[in-house]
């Protein structure tokens, strides 16, 4: 599935993935709040929540708690983000001139606390990864705000991804039973990739969306001169974890002494 975002966002919540819209997604719930100085909106829902702040300058006031934070963006900086359990009661104060925040939701009925995470509370802040493989082929930064791992009671595995132009990533291609979904920024804007869905793939821009069910394989490419950024969530199963296969063929890609073209 590909969804394409209208563009500009309008302001306020726009959604991208509904439980309604897209049953196969597991309840997987996604949009992107647009926010511009002075905006003040509340959220309060019956789901476990992400708020991921992407750019901007916004406070968050919960649970009797507030703190501003400010993201210049998505690409040289860590992420930001609240993460609270079911009937928490948010509200975004916008103070830039405008404010971008990734929301991701879904059912989770367990009680866990509220926090706000920063870079050095994130699972992984920002880890480069690929680096002396397939010939600088697949090299990325990684930040993964967190699994069952470090909050045992989420139904969430979730996280960003920035690859340098012209590179893949998620690669070899690969697979799992619960859905994920891929909400993708560009640097500069006008930039693109493509996304492999299946024996398919999809032209991706500034904005787009892409959302992967049951066992549909799935790696990125950026396009050369382009930086890829992708917010990456998984809808794990309840109380299952998740197990992740490789495509066989490629698999070989990734062994420390592979050969490739010209040795080859």
């Amino acid at each position: 599935m590909k969804y394409t975002s209208k563009k500009p966002f309008e302001k306020g919540y726009n959604e991208m993935i509904s439980e309604v819209e897209h049953p196969e997604m597991m309840g997987l719930e996604y949009g992107v709040v647009a926010m511009e100085s002075g905006d003040v909106m509340n959220f309060d829902y019956a789901q476990e929540v992400v708020y991921d702040l992407l750019f901007g300058e916004i406070t968050f006031n919960w649970d009797g708690n507030m703190e501003t934070v400010n993201r210049g963006d998505c690409f040289h900086e860590g992420a930001i983000l609240l993460h609270v359990p079911e009937n928490t009661k948010v509200t975004i104060t916008c103070h830039s001139e405008k404010a971008e925040i990734a929301v991701c939701r879904t059912e989770n009925k367990k009680t866990f606390e509220a926090r706000l995470l920063k870079p050095e509370d994130c699972l992984c802040a920002n880890e480069e990864r690929g680096a002396g493989q397939m010939n600088e082929c697949s090299t990325r930064m990684v930040r993964t705000f967190f699994d069952r791992s470090n909050c045992p009671e989420t139904n969430f595995f979730i996280g960003e991804v920035v690859h340098f132009p012209g590179k893949w990533s998620s690669y070899p291609p690969h697979q799992h039973v619960e859905p994920e979904m891929y909400y993708y920024k560009f640097l500069p804007e006008n930039g693109y990739g493509l996304a492999e869905f299946g024996d398919d793939a999809y032209k991706v821009k500034n904005n787009d969306l892409t959302g992967m069910p049951c066992n549909v394989t799935h790696s990125q490419a950026a396009a050369p001169g382009y930086a890829e950024y992708y917010l990456w969530c998984i809808r794990l199963q309840d109380d299952k974890d998740i197990v992740t296969t490789v495509v066989k063929e490629h698999e070989w890609v990734t062994e420390k002494d592979a050969k490739y073209f010209p040795d080859i």
